[in-house]
């Protein structure tokens, strides 16, 4: 597809000489087999999304305002008493942040322009919105507008961890003078300076790395707008686990004679290995049930699922890493949320909900939701109105790793390894789903299961005993991760035995 110069047709134009042709332009479908270019700017999707989490993260805490206002106005996890005015202030000011959602979610469009030399055609095109081709020869001039399915691009998962390991150690060192220091002019300056930025990076680093790694090295190709749906809806999956673990959750726990906020009590381990699994998780599948117009195969159900995941770790991730910069030792906490998160939960939600979305997949792949997906989806048929190429800053077309319907070399070098010893995935919806809350409820409740027995013995000792417990679970986490994931990416093989 070649472009000429459009021109904006501006009131000070000199009228054109009688000898010129005018040929008006009507719009028209885009052809099959059009081929669009367009400049490679892998960076733009980490950049739109990070703008679309802190409009969730708001969104989500009004919603758990406006819902505690018509359920426990105290929030003290007993019913009652009714408090319309929160409900009404948590409306009023959720009502612009949702128009800005959509606002910032709104279907992009691709205006193509074709020209082509036609001994018939005019030197001078008057198209819509006030523009105009002109050419020093007579040409043909075609326009389509149509929606945009660019594919999604994300920048190399090296420079994302390169950035999340620079951005946390040098935010740490910048942190530190206000613990060891306290409070100063120049210890509070430095703070001021580094606090959102080290936010950013701590809660947003980790998640797109991780989701540079499947995007890239799955061999799962979706348009940049179908991708970010996903990671918009895992975001939006926190809003119903907020509501059922702050609100609905303390209110049973209460029925039954405990407190769901005393830090170490009975009730607190039930909200966190009975409420947040159960509640988190089912809020998450159905987020995927909702994208299934997306999945066409279990691997897809997989990679739907992860993404949901990967978007409410984003989301939770910013307010666990805000509240360790607002804790007395900002420094040392920031560091370790963030380094521990990074490695452990973050995986962990994409894990469990992609054992979900594989279930949902491999019940969907045979129905009819899967074939119309096949048909509307630009990257598994030909498609009927534009065929995407990149090209880098010095106009070369970009390689296609990542695009492919199989996973990359290092990808596949790394599960071949592993797949002797694979596990079969789950392949029924309750299965996947009881599986992931299965595997939440163990991280939970073990975590705070060794809280509560190490409550009375030595603060030193009970910190080191529990960050061992923790690395322990990393590694049972990834040894489980290496087991299932050459089943997602690979496929099922008849030799593969059950976890």
């Amino acid at each position: 597809m070649g472009e000429l110069s459009r021109l904006p047709l501006r009131d000070d134009m000199q009228a054109p000489s009688t000898s010129v042709q005018w040929s008006t332009v009507p719009l028209t479908p885009a052809p099959t087999g059009l081929t669009v270019w367009r400049a490679s700017s892998p960076w733009q999707t980490v950049r739109s999304m990070v703008g679309l989490v802190l409009v969730c993260f708001f969104i989500a805490q009004l919603s758990v305002f406006l819902v505690g206002g018509m359920v426990d106005g105290d929030f003290n996890g007993t019913p009652g008493p009714l408090e319309p005015v929160y409900t009404l202030v948590g409306g009023v000011c959720l009502a612009p942040l949702l128009l800005l959602f959509f606002h910032l979610r709104r279907p992009r469009l691709t205006h193509s322009v074709r020209a082509a030399p036609h001994p018939h055609g005019g030197t001078v095109h008057p198209l819509s919105g006030g523009l105009v081709v002109q050419a020093q020869q007579p040409v043909e001039v075609r326009h389509h507008v149509f929606r945009s399915n660019a594919p999604l691009e994300m920048p190399r998962p090296l420079h994302l961890w390169g950035l999340f390991v620079g951005g946390v150690t040098l935010s740490t060192v910048c942190l530190l003078p206000l613990s060891v220091f306290g409070v100063t002019p120049f210890t509070v300056l430095l703070g001021l300076m580094v606090v959102l930025p080290a936010w950013l990076v701590g809660f947003a680093a980790p998640v797109f790395g991780w989701w540079s790694i499947t995007s890239r090295h799955m061999g799962i190709t979706v348009s940049r707008r179908d991708a970010e749906w996903m990671l918009a809806a895992g975001m939006l999956s926190t809003i119903p686990a907020i509501v059922i673990n702050s609100l609905i959750s303390p209110i049973g726990v209460h029925a039954v004679g405990l407190d769901a906020f005393e830090t170490g009590s009975w009730g607190e381990g039930m909200i966190l290995f009975i409420s947040a699994p159960v509640g988190e998780e089912l809020s998450k599948a159905l987020a995927v049930v909702l994208l299934g117009h997306l999945i066409v195969s279990p691997k897809h159900g997989f990679y739907v699922g992860s993404t949901v995941g990967l978007g409410f770790a984003l989301l939770e991730n910013a307010q666990y890493i805000f509240m360790a910069l607002l804790s007395e030792q900002s420094g040392l906490a920031y560091f370790f949320t963030a380094s521990l998160r990074g490695l452990s939960s973050i995986p962990g939600h994409a894990m469990w909900t992609g054992l979900s979305g594989y279930a949902i997949g491999h019940t969907l792949q045979r129905s009819a939701v899967a074939r119309s997906a096949i048909q509307r989806s630009p990257f598994l048929t030909p498609d009927p109105e534009a065929n995407w190429v990149l090209y880098d800053r010095d106009g070369r077309p970009t390689a296609s790793t990542g695009w492919a319907s199989d996973p990359s070399a290092r990808m596949e070098a790394l599960l071949r390894r592993h797949e002797r010893h694979a596990w079969r995935m789950p392949t029924e919806p309750w299965a996947g789903v009881g599986l992931a809350m299965l595997g939440h409820a163990l991280w939970n409740g073990s975590s705070w299961g060794v809280g509560r027995a190490l409550s009375n013995t030595d603060p030193g000792l009970a910190l080191m005993l529990e960050l061992a417990w923790l690395v322990l679970m990393v590694v049972a986490l990834w040894f489980c991760i290496l087991r299932w994931l050459p089943t997602a990416v690979l496929g099922e093989n008849p030799r593969l035995r059950p976890p």
